[in-house]
């Protein structure tokens, strides 16, 4: 994380931990052994995931997961898809396929549907 600028306080924004426990855990001084060990696994692949995870998986691959996803988990189809980001669905498909199909205008006005519409559903699932 540090690579990329971001804080503790950043991290404990989004980890809802102190900057004193997020230092000592990644300091191995702290096993974080007051929280439940899902809390822990899922703080360790937050850390991996904003550092080491950030250059490994290109853009177009996280929007391809996350339209599986809309598609699979919220049963969101790329019909929907294509009528928000104002493309064919046929260009979602060929998409799903091979990314360069599209072009980066078109690229990004489907990223924006699709990572909006994932957090508003995200945001909603967490509140039920």
């Amino acid at each position: 994380m540090k690579d990329y600028e971001m804080s503790l306080y950043s991290f404990g924004l989004i980890s809802g931990l102190d900057e004193k426990k997020i230092l000592s855990f990644i300091d191995f001084s702290d096993e974080l052994d007051d929280l439940s060990h899902e809390r822990k696994l899922h703080i360790g692949v937050m850390i991996a995931l904003l550092s080491e995870g950030m250059t490994q998986v290109i853009a177009d691959e996280r929007v391809k997961a996350i339209i599986e996803i809309l598609n699979e988990k919220f049963e969101i189809s790329s019909k929907t898809l294509a009528l928000y980001a104002k493309i064919e669905e046929r260009e979602i498909d060929e998409f799903m396929v091979e990314c360069d199909s599209l072009s980066f205008e078109k690229r990004y006005h489907l990223a924006v549907v699709v990572l909006f519409l994932f957090k508003l559903f995200s945001d909603n699932i967490q509140k039920v």
